[in-house]
């Protein structure tokens, strides 16, 4: 039966199901659109494979006659002898239903697998050969026997799988193959099977992946082969979970399986493992929970094979700032723990110090063999312990904490040892760096919160104007401080904002609260086929009003109003639904389950908007104070940035910033060569992390060009510098103002991604920075034309001008600034004074 679909797009995630919402009508299978959601349910309303599977041994007898006539290197005689022998077994022919028939031929099976159990590999080999789409061996090595995977059953739990899940993925698989054969779809499954096992002498978990080979079976259709065009075919692809569909467009008993399958099995412990790793320490709390303590601790006995090994890690107690027992949350080792009362000085002389001071790797065979032990090694013993490795955490060439290993067992860890450890290292780093991250984050927000954080170059004038202060009140003069005032500084601007941010943000709102209606619609229409009550009709029709307003729109009440309907006037009715209407509770626990987190509603978009605006303003952020700090260090400035949708900074240079009053014009246009390359290197940065964003928003950047001098003064009230005098004020309506311009007579926004907009007021500004970016275009970073801009007039701002230029994104430049070239350094090398 042809159908017509409409259906509309409103999520996708990492591991979705196809679920559609959709209008028949008759004409074609064609698809418009197809919505995904994140529930994983399947439709499968059998409990046993549909299709009928038979052993036999036909494929392979057809292998070895085809291969005398296709190998000519081939033993031919040999085959010939092979195959009468085997024809001389007539119960080795045809269908096998009882697998017995193998052991009583035994001798003859072994002859007919020796290709694909070659004797060299025969002892080592982890393979077997089974029934179609059944674990059951009924022939494997002797190595895959003693470990039992395809053995005693019970393989859901060995695959960690639930039963209904298996059998949907048996299904689906053996659907590609009917699809594959009959109608030439290309459509295939790479999914594959992991069994996990317990070590009969560590008892630690072992992972086993499995290659699947079907060349040897056969797919056979009883009857007509039905006839399937390419839109009805994609409209079952597109409904994959739905396999209850497929049984009836493709019914199993129409089809039958016979021949035998052979499993490869592979030890991929150490992948899976470090994979493991990977996704846990992506969570917040694995490095400061003690739950994620002990799951990291119990993977990383897997990892080595050792189930006595212990685990500890702990910042880098060096930070003086974490010296409290706050901060110590992040201390889980053997020694720095949470409770201790060590102090620096105790670590002194100990097989900690190498690592603390220097950042070596520590291995100690056996504790009990040093000659003179401190204190710190005495613990360790006393707890038990005399096998140890010591590692520093290292992030971006700083060590920022230690890790642990020990054991009971002298020697049981050694060098050989650490090169398993160096893959997981920085791993472990960059979980610690996000939790010291998070304390820094913390506390700098009381400093914010409470006090005031002045800039280290203006240090000196805030000092002078209090001990002038102090003077004037030991004379009883005027106790009124000061004004702090820096004339005539050199202002450099620049923005990196994020392209639409409320745009996404809209979307990322509109896509949640649109998931949350669809699954509060399933839990509604579940509750109707108990509960005949018109009320839910209602509740219905209102959930479909809220759905068709937020797509057209998102207002600002919008979320508000819906979440609180959702609360009040459907989650409000789960207990009663729970007791009246049975089938109401699997779409209950679906429901509840997507709204478990800490905002009680649907977050997936949302979170993914945040989690990708956070890493571009770290990326950004980061990589800005590092240069900064740099920059520093070659000629000082005032510096201060600001983190919205996005980041813009101000930098302040000039005479009247330094207690010494050394300034020369040369350092200001070293700065702005310095601050075109930084926003160059911001730029390539943000267009690398996009391909790691589960949101890839854009970055739009700009700078002010302001050649005049200007005037700042410490605001006292705010606790700011703002500009200071009328004649200042349009250089900050400017910077207020730029960043939505046009180009004038157009609709085209100034700023673009991949671009840098360079606004300026006077044609010398322009000749300047033009022969910048023909110093950057040999660099490298500058490709394409250089385009001459107005810019829109502004409401008090006339008269504006722009350069804009593509930042070039090839990988190789003339300088590499991760492998240690100093950006301030090219800019100093430029001789463009």
């Amino acid at each position: 039966m042809p159908f017509n679909l409409v259906v509309q797009l409103l999520a996708t995630a990492a591991e979705a199901t196809f679920f559609i919402m959709s209008k028949y009508q008759k004409g074609s299978f064609h698809e418009t659109v197809v919505m995904m959601t994140s529930n994983d349910d399947v439709i499968l309303s059998v409990n046993d494979f549909p299709f009928n599977t038979t052993l036999s041994l036909a494929p392979l007898i057809s292998y070895w006659e085809d291969k005398v006539k296709n190998d000519p290197g081939c033993n031919a005689e040999r085959i010939k002898e092979l195959t009468e022998l085997l024809r001389s077994k007539s119960e080795l022919i045809g269908h096998i239903e009882d697998t017995s028939i193998i052991d009583k031929y035994i001798d003859t099976v072994d002859l007919l697998m020796e290709d694909i159990f070659p004797v060299a590999l025969w002892e080592n080999d982890l393979k077997a050969v089974s029934v179609p789409f059944k674990f059951e061996s009924f022939y494997a090595s002797p190595k895959l026997e003693e470990l039992r995977l395809v053995d005693g059953g019970n393989y859901a739990k060995k695959l960690n799988l639930d039963p209904k899940t298996l059998l949907f993925r048996l299904t689906l698989q053996a659907y590609t193959i009917i699809l594959t054969k009959f109608y030439n779809a290309n459509f295939k499954i790479d999914e594959p099977f992991v069994f996990v096992i317990e070590d009969k002498f560590t008892g630690l978990a072992r992972h086993y992946k499995v290659d699947v080979d079907l060349k040897f079976m056969q797919v056979e259709a009883r009857g007509p082969i039905k006839p399937l065009t390419a839109q009805e075919i994609n409209f079952l692809i597109n409904r994959y979970n739905d396999l209850d569909l497929w049984m009836q467009v493709l019914p199993p008993d129409n089809f039958e399986f016979s021949g035998f399958a052979i499993y490869d099995f592979t030890d991929v412990t150490m992948e899976q493992t470090i994979s493991s790793l990977r996704f846990d320490l992506l969570d917040r709390d694995s490095v400061s929970t003690d739950e994620g303590f002990l799951d990291l601790q119990q993977k990383l006995r897997v990892l080595f094979g050792l189930p006595g090994i212990q685990l500890g890690f702990a910042s880098y107690p060096n930070l003086r700032e974490f010296d409290t027992s706050y901060a110590r949350r992040l201390w889980n080792g053997l020694i720095l723990t949470q409770e201790c009362n060590l102090k620096i000085e105790d670590l002194k002389q100990s097989i900690y110090e190498p690592v603390i001071r220097k950042g070596h790797t520590i291995v100690v065979e056996d504790l009990n063999a040093l000659p003179n032990p401190t204190c710190i090694e005495q613990q360790l013993m006393d707890a038990g312990l005399r096998n140890l490795i010591i590692a520093p955490l290292q992030y971006e060439g700083r060590t920022i904490g230690l890790m642990e290993l020990a054991s009971p067992i002298p020697g049981e860890l050694n060098a050989l040892s650490t090169i398993r450890l160096k893959e997981i290292l920085p791993l472990f780093a960059l979980a610690m760096n996000r939790s010291l991250d998070e304390l820094r984050s913390r506390i700098q927000s009381i400093i914010k919160e409470k006090y005031t954080a002045i800039h280290p170059i203006v240090e000196w004038r805030f000092t002078q104007a209090a001990i002038n202060l102090l003077e004037k009140i030991e004379h009883n003069t005027s106790s009124e401080i000061e004004p702090i005032v820096f004339r005539d500084i050199y202002p450099l601007y620049g923005s990196s904002d994020v392209r639409s941010s409320a745009t996404e943000r809209n979307k990322a709102i509109q896509g949640d609260l649109l998931d949350q209606l669809v699954l509060a619609k399933e839990v509604v229409l579940a509750a109707k086929d108990n509960l005949k009550l018109t009320i839910l009709d209602e509740l219905l029709y209102r959930i479909d009003q809220f759905s068709q307003k937020i797509l057209q729109e998102l207002s600002s009440g919008d979320e508000a109003a819906i979440l609180d309907f959702l609360r009040k006037d459907i989650e409000s009715l789960f207990e009663h639904f729970t007791r009246k209407a049975p089938a109401a509770q699997h779409a209950i626990q679906a429901y509840q389950s997507a709204i478990k987190n800490q905002y009680k509603a649907v977050y997936n978009k949302r979170r993914a908007y945040e989690e990708s605006l956070y890493m571009i303003n770290e990326t950004i952020s980061s990589f800005l104070d590092r240069e900064e700090e740099k920059a520093q260090q070659i000629f000082p400035h005032y510096f201060e940035k600001y983190k919205t949708d996005g980041l813009e900074y101000n930098i302040y240079i000039g005479a009247s910033l330094l207690s010494n009053g050394d300034f020369e014009p040369m350092y200001l246009r070293n700065m702005r060569l310095w601050q075109l390359m930084l926003t160059c290197e911001i730029g390539r940065r943000i267009s690398t992390l996009r391909a790691n964003l589960k949101l890839p928003l854009e970055i739009t950047q700009l700078l002010l060009v302001h050649s005049e001098p200007i005037s700042i003064r410490y605001r006292l009230d705010e606790k700011k510098f703002d500009v200071d005098g009328a004649n200042n004020i349009r250089y900050e309506i400017i910077k207020k103002r730029i960043d939505k311009a046009n180009i004038r007579f157009s609709d085209e926004r100034l700023t673009q991604p991949g671009k840098i907009a360079i606004v300026y007021t006077q044609q010398k500004e322009a000749e300047e920075y033009e022969r910048y970016l023909d110093f950057l275009r040999s660099e490298g970073y500058v490709q394409g034309e250089i385009e001459h801009l107005d810019v829109e007039d502004l409401q008090g701002v006339q008269g504006l001008k722009a350069l804009r230029f593509a930042i070039s994104l090839k990988k190789e430049l003339r300088h590499n600034i991760d492998a240690g070239d100093e950006l301030l350094s090219i800019a100093q090398s430029a001789s463009l004074n």
